[in-house]
């Protein structure tokens, strides 16, 4: 399992907000920089304190739900070679 921060739209109260997610990286069908994201981010819809040089990073899991998270593709890459290798000893 691996901790992630995910970004998540509130629609009744038409916001974004910041939450810890923790998932299976065997579940992980493919991940993709969040264009979306980005943009959001430099239109100051996304919570503050965030870097201006922030990357976000869609991933998509075995069951067809996705997720958006805070990083890139080769941040997250390294926390699921990391905690593969916890596992294995």
């Amino acid at each position: 399992m691996i901790n992630l921060i995910e970004v998540v739209y509130h629609h009744a109260g038409d916001h974004y907000f910041l939450r810890e997610a923790t998932i299976n990286p065997n579940h992980i069908v493919s991940m993709s920089p969040s264009e979306e994201h980005i943009l959001l981010h430099t239109q100051n819809k996304l919570p503050t304190g965030l870097h201006d040089a922030q990357q976000f990073v869609k991933i998509s899991f075995s069951n067809g739900k996705s997720i958006v998270a805070i990083g890139s593709s080769q941040i997250i890459n390294e926390k699921i070679i990391t905690a593969k290798k916890l596992l294995l000893g």
